[in-house]
């Protein structure tokens, strides 16, 4: 049975099942009076640095030859779409934040997926299907309790799904959801297998279900796509930083430019929140780093490139 953190406690939290961070957030956000506020904290701690830590793989010196002969791949292409993405933006902000809503499930999902992978004997489609279900269904309900009105208005035609959505709130699907969440839950651990891939099953089945209950989309993505983050920066550490020997100039200029990308991307991309009179295309900065980090990690994480395998994977698992 594979093991990236020794400490079980450790591995337990920040990768297996980490519910800790939307448990921890619905705590911390019961203290402000505004509730974005936690947002935009929570943002500036976990996600940006999330976000910010794709950048690792660029500044390490071993990866610079692999660069070099996949820089169509690993720039250039990215260069070209993410100006044709930002160019849509500009046109069309709401059509610029959809495609970014896509790319962050489909990215998160797969991510949840590999993370099964790595603790996987031996591989059961079925359980990663069961993962893709899940996903799917709970924003496909999340975009029904958020979106619906907005989607309406922003194709200026009636869908006809009100009435739906009222039948829904009348009889109260909470139950329904529950039952949606607990039933889910209990196939993805039935999966004959290590203790450490059922919960990294249950933790990828479950990701997107504070969907379903919260009452503001930003504390869902948080709740829920928090956990992503925890189990993002956790692998990202093992690689880059553990048993690492570096240079104290380099770490202090590393960890300097995630606080600072981070602290840049979320004022920028966030501060809408609080004022209606800033130009809402500000967030088109952080969605095209996000862009950039989901196509990214398509690459550097697959293991089944040699230089992949050799580099990040053998020192996720030493």
């Amino acid at each position: 049975m594979r093991t990236i953190i020794k400490n079980p406690f450790l591995e337990f939290n920040m990768i297996l099942f980490p519910i800790w961070v939307g448990l921890s957030y619905l705590i911390f956000k019961s203290f402000f009076v505004n509730e974005k506020l936690a947002f935009l904290i929570a943002m500036l701690i976990f996600g940006e640095t999330h976000f910010a830590s794709t950048y690792l793989f660029y500044f390490k010196k071993e990866n610079f030859n692999y660069l070099k002969e996949n820089i169509n791949k690993l720039v250039y292409i990215p260069i070209i779409l993410l100006s044709v993405y930002f160019f849509i933006g500009l046109k069309n902000i709401d059509a610029a934040i959809l495609i970014a809503a896509v790319g962050s499930g489909i990215h998160v999902t797969r991510q949840s997926i590999g993370i099964q992978r790595l603790y996987q004997e031996v591989r059961n489609i079925n359980y990663e299907m069961l993962t893709y279900f899940a996903s799917g269904l709970f924003l496909f309900i999340g975009f029904f309790r958020f979106y619906l009105d907005y989607t309406e208005k922003s194709l200026g035609t009636n869908l006809y799904l009100d009435q739906v959505f009222l039948f829904s709130q009348n009889l109260n699907f909470f139950y329904l959801f529950v039952f949606l969440l607990l039933s889910l839950g209990l196939i993805s651990i039935l999966e004959k297998t290590n203790y450490k891939k059922k919960l990294a099953n249950l933790t990828g089945v479950a990701l997107y279900s504070p969907y379903m209950f919260v009452d503001q989309v930003f504390d869902a993505a948080v709740i829920g796509v928090g956990a992503h983050w925890c189990q993002y920066l956790a692998i990202n550490y093992k690689v880059y930083f553990y048993k690492e020997v570096m240079k104290p100039t380099k770490l202090i200029i590393i960890l300097s430019f995630i606080f600072i990308y981070s602290l840049f991307m979320t004022y920028y991309g966030y501060t809408y929140l609080f004022d209606d009179s800033v130009i809402n295309f500000l967030i088109l900065l952080p969605l095209t780093a996000h862009m950039f980090h989901f196509y990214t990690d398509a690459f550097i994480w697959k293991f089944s490139d040699e230089h992949i395998r050799n580099t990040v994977g053998k020192k996720l698992f030493s």
